[in-house]
């Protein structure tokens, strides 16, 4: 969470190649390889978010339930986890947009002219080393947010009660 992405991508890109060659599963140029990798580095973020807007959930909610006679799958199906509404919108934009703007990882996992790629590698794919198609960057890229921005629209009102429910008892 605080080590710079830049200082672990020489180690990572190592250790994919000795798992493919150790176990013979391929991480390198796979869809595998850059789910593990975002899941790697967008959990510590996430588990601290969540930490933080659990702890802030009273204590008596849990008791006042398990006074009603709710088991503990209960309580959490039926009181807590819709309580995790607004933490859960905040991660889940916060990873999106973090993964869907993301270039670096993706180039080094997946390499660039593969048949395997992300968005903002499609979208450098108009890019040449003396040619840039612009009509088609500026397409690809205006098609590229539209799922963002129709996502924050429907997630805007949680986004901001889980930034601060964490922060502010």
């Amino acid at each position: 969470m605080v080590i710079p992405f830049q200082i672990v991508m020489f180690p990572l890109l190592s250790w994919f190649r000795t798992v493919t060659v150790a176990t013979g599963i391929r991480l390198l140029r796979t869809y595998q390889g850059i789910i593990l990798s975002y899941v790697g580095f967008g959990a510590p973020l996430s588990i601290f978010m969540f930490h933080g807007f659990i702890k802030s959930i009273p204590l008596e909610l849990e008791e006042a339930a398990t006074i009603d006679g709710c088991h503990r799958h209960q309580i959490f199906f039926r009181i807590i986890f819709p309580i995790l509404k607004p933490i859960q919108a905040t991660v889940l934009v916060l990873n999106g947009i973090w993964i869907w703007n993301d270039y670096l990882l993706p180039l080094l996992v997946l390499g660039k002219g593969n048949d395997v790629m992300t968005v903002p590698l499609a979208v450098s794919n108009f890019a040449g080393a003396f040619v840039k198609q612009w009509d088609l960057i500026l397409t690809a890229i205006l098609m590229a947010m539209i799922p963002v921005i129709v996502f924050f629209l429907f997630a805007q009102k949680y986004i901001v009660k889980g930034m601060v429910a964490g922060a502010i008892k």
